[in-house]
């Protein structure tokens, strides 16, 4: 995929431009001969040849936006800060489902590792669209591809309302559903007799325990990075426990452990498990964190290798679920599994794993708009307390319509984490035009008519200047090549199919 604009040589005849009227090279060809134009008015794709750059050349020119992601909710963190923040989100409901499915090994391997190469793919795509563009945020890079021009600010200005409540909505259901799920992980623990229903209490009690972690001003905050390493480390004790219990042949692995929808199977609860939740505002902490306000040499930490980093992990820590979905156990023994008390250790851990996932989720979102005079009445955060309240109120409606809460999410995503990224880099470099570099030729002026020296110089760097730049367009086209077979296998294959088979699933067809 090109990261910076892409370039079209164009020679301008001397009919059109060389008059020395023409204020376009009157003004510039004391100085130099290429002119940057960008095509704001035109939406139609452009026909001229394009330049096939790469994204890893071009620099983080992030320096406008430091003073905002300074104060976002992901600010400058560490790289291991975000090389955590890029795991985390792998090591949650869809891996810990994956158990449950009952998928045969020679599917669940390979979808596995394919969704976990739809991932890398996914993030690397995000990565350079920030580059493309010069902005690490969603928002910039929504409106860059669907209303960049003049007289486009009605569209503009829906646009980035959507793309919040999107983020926002996205948000709240994914943790109204680790809380569920967490509070279904404890049910079985609970006493016999409560005055009140099992899932009200333990609703209530977990989201008490995350109140504080909730109202942390951002990811950077300590009490949200150590509750994030303590869910991986729930993570793994859980891992740990489940193995055991499957090597002692205590594990149920009946589809009955999923409380979810309809569309909630092997495959998607896989492809759900390496759905990611803040590519780009990670991707603008790194570049953060590598502009410090001191003119000292820093060194770079690389983005794409913190990624792969991530998915490496993710992949090595949730692969052997894949056979314990496929070892069920033996009919026979299902009734002695009942019979037997329910393991506290992993129901435990699986409820700190994803009840400290929600946190950083809150954190997060993008917080609602109240008028100034009822910020002004109070200090209060008013904005994060409606969605921390309206988590729990979520979490407690009826079975129906929460799997149908829980079938909505999975769709929205699938969609933001595999088909959103693919549709952005397809929009943006094949159906909008690009910034153009316009080489004028020879202007034939009286005041020309005897080149000097330098004039002669001057045509002949030019020259080299095109030749130069044809040839980094050769050697750059296989690069680019990859990335638009990868986009267009994210909007097909993953986008295209899944869609059939969803509305496929929910008309019984299959």
């Amino acid at each position: 995929m090109s990261s910076s604009r892409r370039s079209s040589l164009n020679s301008l005849s001397s009919s059109d431009h060389g008059s020395p009227s023409s204020p376009l090279l009157r003004d510039t060809l004391s100085n130099a001969t290429l002119i940057f134009v960008q095509n704001d008015d035109d939406d139609e794709p452009s026909t001229a040849p394009l330049d096939f750059s790469s994204d890893d050349d071009l620099a983080d020119d992030f320096g406008s936006h430091l003073d905002r992601i300074r104060t976002s909710s992901v600010p400058p963190l560490s790289p291991s800060l975000i090389l955590l923040y890029l795991l985390t989100p792998f090591l949650k409901l869809g891996s810990m489902f994956i158990p449950y499915t009952g998928t045969p090994l020679n599917r669940s391997i390979p979808v596995l590792l394919a969704f976990a190469l739809f991932a890398a793919c996914s993030r690397h795509l995000c990565y350079m669209l920030a580059k493309y563009v010069h902005n690490p945020d969603l928002e910039e890079i929504v409106l860059d591809a669907f209303a960049r021009g003049r007289g486009k600010e009605r569209r503009r200005v829906f646009l980035r309302s959507l793309v919040r409540i999107g983020t926002g909505l996205l948000r709240v259901l994914l943790a109204t559903v680790y809380l569920r799920a967490s509070v279904d992980a404890l049910l079985p623990l609970s006493p016999t007799k409560m005055p009140l229903s099992s899932r009200i209490v333990f609703s209530i009690l977990l989201s008490l325990v995350i109140l504080p972690l909730c109202l942390a001003p951002s990811l950077a905050a300590k009490r949200v990075a150590y509750a994030t390493w303590v869910s991986v480390a729930a993570y793994i004790v859980w891992l740990g426990s489940i193995s055991f219990a499957h090597a002692q042949g205590t594990l149920d692995v009946s589809s009955g452990r999923l409380r979810t929808g309809i569309l909630w199977q092997g495959t998607t609860t896989i492809a759900f498990s390496f759905v990611t939740t803040w590519t780009l505002p990670l991707y603008a902490s790194l570049q953060g964190s590598a502009h410090p306000l001191s003119t000292t040499k820093k060194k770079r930490h690389s983005f794409k290798l913190l990624s792969i980093v991530s998915i490496g992990l993710a992949v090595a820590l949730t692969l052997p679920l894949c056979f314990f979905a496929a070892a069920p156990i033996p009919p026979s023994q299902i009734q002695d599994i009942f019979a037997r008390a329910p393991n506290p250790l992993m129901a435990v851990s699986n409820t700190v794993v994803l009840v400290l996932a929600i946190p950083p989720l809150v954190v997060t979102t993008p917080p609602l708009p109240i008028t100034l005079s009822l910020r002004r009445a109070t200090n209060l955060p008013i904005p994060k307390l409606i969605i921390y309240l309206l988590i729990p109120v979520l979490s407690l409606l009826p079975a129906h319509p929460s799997a149908i809460l829980s079938d909505i999410i999975l769709v929205l995503a699938l969609a933001s984490t595999y088909i959103l990224p693919a549709v952005l880099h397809v929009t943006m470099h094949h159906f909008k035009r690009p910034l153009s570099i316009v080489i004028p030729s020879a202007v034939h002026t009286p005041s020309a008519v005897n080149f000097d020296r330098a004039s002669l110089d001057r045509a002949d760097a030019d020259e080299l200047l095109q030749r130069k730049e044809r040839t980094l367009q050769r050697k750059r086209l296989g690069r680019r090549l990859v990335w638009d077979i990868a986009a267009w296998a994210l909007l097909l294959p993953v986008g295209g199919g899944g869609t059939l088979w969803a509305i496929g699933r929910i008309n019984g067809t299959w």
